[in-house]
């Protein structure tokens, strides 16, 4: 993809182009880096960490068998782009570098265990709008405070590898349930990526495996569908059964997946690195009262879609004026 010149504020390409005098020689590009990562910070995101875009070789082992086992499911998309899946700079040309966010969304109030359930993620606004929002703000920070380049933000929409890329970041590691764990927040965050065509000062400490001898989120999955310690079967995943998998739900897992209406918190609920992360305080995630009032069960999709993964207000979503 190559970075065209478009004006400012036009989220859903999420692409930017500014003209500014500064040149990037001129700054010390730790110092750079320094100031992105504050300015990460700054516009909302929880943890932030910079890597280059070199090609991801050894993840691309584990996916290129992971889909040839057929664990993707009816998710044929997971098939395609395979070399930009792998090789981060073919997303975005002359892309040198990425920024990879985080944004903590561990609500303070769940739903009572008995009631119908929804994933703790769907509460508030879609995060699709919410982390490509502030990564979009992020970007005109940099153009404007800190260094001139081009930049394409990404938020769980185009084929990137980006688990792969927060551990190059240096913001975790992946966990048996194969998502990433961040030492400070657990697995309860979203993650955004930001290419820009500026070298950066990229991280060089790989924060090492936390999860030793445990196995509670495997053992908690209700359909097994953690196969082996970072390896889903997505075609048994609860979160693929209710909202993804086109088609009729196998009847032996019709069963399993209980009460749980949308996605599936029992991995992450059992994680012990979730236990005393600190709760998110992102306004566009806070759940409607409503979401706990309900009777989930009663209400058509359309009702509970919007109550969670809701649209942001126009003037909030980079589609209206």
């Amino acid at each position: 993809m190559v970075f065209p010149l478009l004006p400012v504020g036009l989220v859903d390409s999420t692409i930017f182009l500014l003209p500014l005098p500064k040149l990037i020689g001129r700054m010390d590009t730790k110092l750079i880096t320094d100031k992105i990562v504050a300015a990460a910070l700054d516009v909302g995101f929880s943890a932030c960490g910079v890597t280059d875009t070199q090609p991801l070789n050894e993840q691309g082992k584990h996916l290129q068998n992971w889909l040839r086992l057929g664990y993707n499911g009816t998710m044929k998309y997971m098939e395609n782009n395979l070399d930009k899946r792998l090789n981060p700079s073919l997303l975005a040309e002359a892309s040198k570098s990425a920024i990879v966010v985080l944004l903590n969304y561990k609500p303070e109030r769940t739903i009572a265990t008995d009631k119908p359930q929804v994933s703790k993620y769907a509460y508030g606004t879609d995060y699709h709008f919410v982390v490509k929002n502030k990564l979009n703000r992020l970007l005109r920070r940099i153009q404007t405070e800190i260094a001139d380049c081009r930049g394409v933000a990404y938020v769980d929409s185009a084929p990137v590898l980006e688990k792969a890329l927060a551990v190059k970041a240096g913001l975790g590691w992946i966990g048996k349930n194969s998502l990433l764990i961040n030492k400070q927040f657990g697995s309860m965050t979203f993650i955004g990526t930001l290419f820009v065509d500026i070298p950066l000062c990229y991280n060089t400490y790989i924060v090492p495996d936390g999860c030793g001898n445990c196995r509670r989120c495997i053992d908690a999955c209700p359909t097994q569908a953690i196969v082996a310690p970072r390896v889903i079967d997505a075609s048994r995943c609860v979160s693929y059964l209710n909202k993804t998998h086109r088609g009729t739900v196998p009847e032996d897992l019709q069963t399993l997946v209980g009460n749980r209406i949308w996605g599936c918190d029992c991995c992450i609920d059992v994680c012990l690195y979730n236990k005393q992360t600190p709760v998110h305080n992102t306004q566009e995630l806070m759940p409607r009262d409503e979401l706990f009032e309900l009777d989930l069960a009663a209400i058509s999709k359309r009702q509970l879609k919007k109550l969670i993964m809701r649209l942001p207000p126009r003037n909030q979503s980079g589609t209206g004026s």
